[in-house]
């Protein structure tokens, strides 16, 4: 583990406390000088749960779960190491950074963005308060004053600077606004404009229940009003991405679903806010929604966290359809639980729930088919089964569907898949074998025809990459993680694909961290799938040793994991460059006279920078090696 990673986990560790932490999710009891409680990891119904304050330990006597408060988060919120690292320091408010990183001049904190937009809520919130129209729309829409306070819905009035006028009030900077998207500059070099006009807001939260990020609908009367004077606008708008803000890593209401999914074991997904909204008020609060994007593997781990069974609600028109069978490509290809529901024809779930009510409504939820028997309805509603050529049709597209799912040596996939195939057999009325013969021919990489004239869709070029052309530092890195995969994770949350100077280097390392992030080694057999034919051909190049020239400089004989220590060094000795250059570039562009604060300001920055680059220089003592924290796991205590 890097110093200064080790330090960080350390002062977590001092900053949290557990019986604290555990308390906020389950209710616990003293026995003595420890704490008990019925373990949520197991079915439990003796507390077998026990936490001890002074080792800042928990230990289940019944399925043996323990460990400290990583494993607890881990645990119970499902997700890796890095991740309830990141929750954890957020909750300590310690800032967490690689030891590559330094903090960039001028940039804004989480926390100063976080407090902006929360700011920006309250704001919108009163506004709604002394809006009639919105309030109009709001109860047109069947959504009361419970669910307006318990979702902090808001308004923002047609006004081209409401916002911006208010935070200079209140001493907000508007270069905060700015970064969250609150307020935009106009392309023409313009004054700055509110981006959120007219439009009820809709604010986004976090897994914590904090606002990173605004959702606005363009209000009835707004919108006559604007056609009336030709001017065109969405209907629905976001924040951009911003640091706080990811739309496939988001999904609205997972703060306030949360408890209610893991108390059902199933989670619903809808399309839109008030869908969302509606199905709450209802009693259903089970239910979060998309943004505006289509649902993605983030998503999808997003929604193990929640749930093990997600039931996805689309539309009944042939857009929700389609929407459906797009997600399906995505979630065959994960170890969870999935349900299709379809609506009836011009309904969605909000008109649903306000014409039929929460009963007539779950209990359509507990119809959501299967996913392989939704593919097949919509099979036979697109082919004709009772011909021969119809069905070769049908079997064609549900193969395409199967082969998302990864060939990977997992058993709960590779069960998924033999009970699909077998399934499919059987109602096509065709051998498995076949199936299972033609679904091997539909996973095999198909070379690009040489007599098709049309350029292949960008990254399925197979034209060969030439490694010797890229950047050696950048293809010992990959080359060395090729080699032992199991030193990905040490590079995780030091190298940033984005780091890397080659685009075909950079999509294989994104890939390894793809894998990382799903609990998976990223050997080559679970890359090569993931690759476009190119950059799977460099990545096996690299495997196999590309060629017989010396290694540079700086890389040493000896294991790859020696090999990989340099390699990082001349990494951080890169970025230190750059941002010297950088550093040093503005500081010539100022008149140390005239500007004399920020001249200074830059030149401290400078010789920091330079006091890094003469340390990073010097070699490491061989006793500085320390344990790798992603691999590395707590000893649970013992009776």
């Amino acid at each position: 583990m890097p110093r200064q990673l080790e330090d960080t986990v350390t002062a977590i560790k001092q900053a949290v406390d557990l019986v604290t932490l555990v308390g906020e999710y389950l209710p616990l009891h003293r026995a003595g000088s420890k704490f008990k409680a019925l373990c949520p990891f197991h079915d439990d119904h003796n507390p077998s749960l026990e936490i001890n304050p002074e080792r800042q330990s928990f230990k289940c006597w019944a399925c043996g779960a323990g460990g400290d408060i990583f494993d607890f988060v881990q645990r119970h919120e499902r997700v890796d190491f890095p991740e309830a690292l990141r929750m954890l320091a957020e909750r300590a408010g310690i800032p967490l950074r690689s030891p590559r990183q330094a903090p960039a001049p001028d940039v804004p904190s989480r926390a100063d963005l976080l407090a902006a937009s929360a700011w920006a809520e309250a704001q919108f919130s009163a506004a709604l308060a002394h809006a009639t129209d919105a309030l109009d729309y709001l109860h047109s829409r069947g959504i009361g004053p419970q669910a307006i306070s318990r979702f902090r819905l808001g308004f923002a009035p047609d006004q081209r600077d409401w916002l911006l006028v208010r935070s200079r009030r209140d001493g907000i900077p508007a270069r905060l606004l700015e970064q969250l998207g609150l307020i935009t500059r106009p392309a023409d070099g313009g004054p700055p404009r509110d981006r959120f006009r007219g439009r009820l807001i809709f604010p986004i939260h976090d897994w914590q229940g904090r606002p990173i990020a605004f959702g606005g609908r363009l209000l009835p009367s707004v919108e006559a009003r604007w056609a009336e004077s030709d001017f065109k606008t969405a209907k629905y708008i976001n924040s951009p991405e911003h640091p706080l803000f990811q739309k496939r890593r988001a999904l609205y209401a997972t703060h306030l679903a949360r408890e209610a999914a893991r108390a059902a074991g199933q989670i619903a997904v809808v399309e839109g806010y008030t869908d969302v909204i509606a199905a709450h008020q209802a009693g259903l609060a089970a239910v979060v929604g998309t943004l505006g994007t289509a649902l993605g593997d983030d998503h999808i781990r997003l929604l193990r966290r929640l749930a093990d069974r997600v039931i996805l609600v689309f539309d009944g028109d042939q857009a929700g359809q389609s929407a459906a069978e797009r997600a399906l490509e995505i979630f065959l290809g994960h170890e969870i639980d999935v349900r299709v529901l379809t609506l009836p024809p011009g309904l969605d779930p909000c008109d649903f729930l306000v014409q039929h009510g929460a009963g007539p409504f779950r209990d359509l939820l507990q119809t959501a088919a299967d996913p392989l028997d939704f593919a097949f309805e919509r099979a036979a509603q697109r082919f004709r089964l009772e011909s021969a050529e119809g069905t070769r049709q049908a079997a064609e597209w549900l193969l395409g569907l199967l082969a998302r799912i990864p060939r990977i040596s997992r058993v709960g996939l590779e069960l998924k898949l033999a009970k699909s195939l077998d399934t499919l057999a059987d109602r096509l009325g065709l051998p498995i074998e076949t199936l299972q013969r033609r679904l091997r021919d539909v996973r095999r990489p198909r070379p690009t025809p040489v007599s098709d004239p049309s350029p292949p869709p960008h990254g399925t070029d197979a034209t060969p990459i030439d490694p010797s052309s890229l950047d050696p530092l950048d293809r010992e890195l990959v080359r060395l993680l090729l080699t032992d995969p199991t030193l990905v994770s040490r590079v995780r949350f030091q190298i940033s694909p984005d780091d890397l100077t080659s685009p075909p280097l950079r999509q294989i390392l994104s890939q390894c961290y793809a894998l990382l992030d799903d609990q998976q080694t990223p050997s080559f057999d679970l890359l090569a799938p993931r690759l476009g034919p190119a950059e799977r051909a460099l990545a096996a190049s690299l495997l196999a040793g590309f060629d017989s020239q010396p290694t540079s400089n700086w890389v040493r004989t000896g294991q790859a994991s020696d090999k990989l220590a340099d390699n990082l060094a001349a990494y951080e000795q890169r970025r230190l460059a750059r941002q010297l250059q950088a550093i040093r570039s503005q500081r010539l562009r100022l008149d140390p006279i005239a500007d004399a604060e920020r001249w200074a300001a830059l030149r401290r920055e400078e010789l920091r920078l330079l006091h890094l680059q003469s340390r990073a220089r010097r070699p490491a003592p061989a006793s500085a090696s320390r344990p790798d924290v992603f691999a590395a796991q707590p000893t649970a205590e013992t009776p």
